[in-house]
């Protein structure tokens, strides 16, 4: 795992993608600190973070794009194939070499409040600053596995850039959304029961396996007809609830509010962790198929 992050962390960095990515991260997060600390003369950089952070992690996928598309165009992801270790290795190799590319620009923007504290005349609170910038970066280390996900599922690097951008945006507007989803309980079994087909058929996809496929479909169409029967009410709102659990730039936000949450690094840790053991899946698919 170690040749594999080295390789990778020199690749971004020396590259095009790393430098560009950092100035750029820098050059936005910079510019929300100048206007919220020092032309405002504010001492909360917490501001500054939660502003910029959908408007620099828009910049993800110029990271995230070639890390497996571009192995599997020119045909090098079956020299990673051949390596003696693992698939969940390679994939945590490649994936914490982007992080500690996204971790230089959050460590010097970490300097931003200590600056900030001599302009603004003292008044800092550092503990909800430095969570702040903890949980943007946990949030970029979500967001990370989510596009390298993406980039493990084709080989365009164009297709892999433009489809990671529109999964950032539509997480960043899905609060727009939800407003007008009707609160129906039919709406949100309809909706239940298109995610248990398509968990039916990633298992299909998985396994070829018709008997597993169609038992798994059975059970968690039956499993929410009956629940529904019971107790119909407990549908009412669900999907809107549940789309609301997805805000991936929602939970940051309680730092502006001036509020230390916890369960906001947990829920990114989660969602990190979630798409890395996915994006394994997917390589180890591609690796025996």
């Amino acid at each position: 795992m170690a040749a594999v992050f080295k390789k990778e962390f020199k690749s971004s960095l020396f590259g095009m993608t790393g430098p560009i990515f950092i100035f750029a991260v820098l050059l936005i997060l910079g510019f929300f600190t100048m206007f919220y600390v020092f032309v405002n003369a504010s001492t909360h950089f917490e501001y500054a973070i939660v502003d910029g952070a959908f408007w620099s992690l828009i910049l993800t996928p110029v990271l995230t794009m070639r890390s497996f598309s571009e192995e599997r165009k020119s045909k090098t992801d079956q020299l990673l194939y051949s390596l003696p270790i693992t698939g969940a290795q390679i994939v945590l190799g490649k994936y914490l070499a982007m992080v500690a590319v996204f971790a230089i620009p959050c460590a010097v923007s970490a300097v931003y409040p200590v600056i900030a504290s001599f302009f603004a005349g003292g008044g800092m609170n550092f503990a909800i600053c430095y969570g702040a910038l903890l949980a943007y970066f946990l949030l970029g280390c979500a967001l990370i596995a989510v596009c390298m996900l993406i980039s493990s599922l084709f080989e365009s690097q164009v297709i892999v850039a433009i489809l990671s951008l529109a999964v950032t945006l539509f997480l960043n507007f899905l609060s727009s959304v939800v407003s007008i989803i009707p609160t129906d309980p039919w709406v949100s079994v309809v909706a239940l029961a298109v995610i248990a087909l398509v968990v039916a058929y990633i298992v299909y996809a998985s396994t070829k396996n018709y008997i597993a496929t169609a038992a798994v479909g059975v059970v968690l169409l039956a499993a929410i007809a009956v629940v529904y029967f019971i107790d119909s009410n407990l549908f009412v709102g669900l999907l809107a609830n549940m789309i609301s659990s997805i805000f991936i730039f929602q939970p940051i936000s309680t730092f502006a509010n001036g509020v230390f949450d916890i369960t906001c690094f947990i829920y990114y840790l989660s969602i990190a962790a979630l798409f890395v053991f996915v994006t394994v899946q997917s390589f180890e698919r591609r690796r025996w198929n």
